[in-house]
């Protein structure tokens, strides 16, 4: 029998739909997190990211989240954890200290640095394979500038595109700020049906120091909306309140993504000009975008290599994420179409020697190498834990690890 566990339900890979005649167990009766007095938090894996940075927020505390209020924050963590505050604290997985796990036979199981080491390191970055994760704790820290951060929204005209890249791309050449994070967002006006593309900036400190970055778009930005607000409500208020759409149930959601070291801006530019076109031939597809999330690399590469599962710390500079997303199947073919297309024209011109993945956005078409690194090494050591823990293969749903070394992409 196979098991799924759910909690923001923000899986999308292709991969999920071998999982059949299964039981689904929903975590949502686990929605708690307790702060500790040593500054832990214990966290149930029904909590949510927006749930979870109130608490936090009102403790005086932060940890690296994803920009979604409405993902899963275990969910999110086993496959690695990016966000606007990993030049900080690292990925949300790099902060994980202890989890509680539900084997395929009922046993529970905790995983720690110094209690099922190996387990433990396969969970940070490819642990939706080895049982249902229902309580997690992590390291936490104090507030900076009393947890309150300058939040930028800037709006420009479609023809601007390439200096926008020009300018991010001139900001992670010698290493993003550590306090700095850029979402770039494209998406259809719903008013003018024009494309509309949105630059969040986000300084995690003082406004003076944020407002330096602000500036070098200011001489082309057609708006610009800025604020000082607390960390907690980031999820909900920045790039202009638009990322809780991402929340609505109804529509299918088709994802192809990629790491990029840089963003081309002519290619760009063509991307930008083919998706208006799309958008406008493909109506049903209206609610389609595409986002890149830009943060710095510091508190990720701090670590070793193999300090746990995740492979990318070297390359987690830009992460291009298309979002195709309808609700009349008559236009499904278009929309993986253009997006599969655009993939592969972003991965030809990036320069990368070798396909990078981050696996919680992966389609499910991509070679596992891809999502879990291409050392020989960390084949065997995660074929072995999977064997270890899931022999039979009941938690495969979710880009599954081979338990034979030959089957490795």
């Amino acid at each position: 029998m196979e098991w799924l566990a759910k909690s923001g339900g923000h899986g999308y890979s292709t991969t999920l739909q071998v999982v059949q005649d299964a039981v689904l167990v929903n975590m949502e009766n686990f929605n708690y997190a307790n702060v500790q007095g040593d500054g832990t938090v214990v966290v149930g894996s029904g909590m949510l990211f927006g749930d979870l940075v109130k608490i936090l927020g009102d403790a005086g505390r932060e940890v690296n989240v994803g920009a979604c209020p409405c993902v899963g924050a275990t969910g999110a963590m086993l496959g690695g954890g990016l966000g606007r505050l990993q030049g900080k604290h690292g990925l949300t997985s790099d902060a994980l200290r202890k989890a509680e796990i539900a084997l395929w036979n009922g046993t529970i199981v905790e995983a720690s640095e110094n209690i099922n080491s190996e387990l433990f390191w396969a969970l940070r970055g490819s642990g939706q394979n080895y049982g249902i994760v229902y309580e997690t704790t992590y390291e936490t820290w104090a507030a900076e500038n009393n947890g309150m951060h300058y939040n930028a929204d800037m709006t420009f005209r479609k023809g601007d595109i390439a200096s926008i890249m020009q300018i991010i791309n001139s900001l992670t050449g010698p290493g993003l700020n550590r306090n700095l994070a850029f979402i770039t967002f494209f998406a259809q006006n719903a008013t003018t049906s024009e494309l509309a593309i949105i630059v969040n900036l986000v300084y995690a400190g003082p406004e003076s120091e944020g407002q330096k970055y602000t500036k070098l778009f200011s001489n082309f930005s057609l708006s610009l909306a800025e604020s000082v607000i607390p960390w907690s409500e980031l999820p909900t208020k920045s790039v202009l309140g638009l990322l809780p759409a991402a929340c609505a149930e109804g529509p299918r959601y088709d994802l192809y993504s990629l790491i990029s070291r840089t963003l081309v801006p002519q290619t760009w530019v063509d991307f930008t000009n083919a998706f208006e076109t799309f958008l406008t031939n493909n109506p049903l597809a209206n609610g389609s975008a595409m986002m890149i999330e830009t943060f710095a690399l510091q508190g990720i590469e701090v670590l070793p290599d193999d300090y746990s599962a995740f492979p990318h710390r070297k390359f987690f500079q830009n992460h291009i994420e298309s979002i195709g997303a309808y609700e009349d199947d008559s236009v499904a073919g278009a929309v993986d179409s253009f997006f599969l297309e655009w993939r592969t024209k972003f991965i030809d011109v990036d320069g990368s020697d070798q396909l990078q993945i981050y696996q919680n956005y992966g389609h499910g078409d991509e070679p596992l190498s891809a999502l879990y690194g291409y050392d020989q090494w960390r084949h065997v050591r995660l074929t072995k834990v999977k064997n270890q823990y899931d022999p039979k293969g009941n938690f495969d749903g979710y880009h599954a690890i081979p338990k034979d070394l030959a089957k490795w992409t």
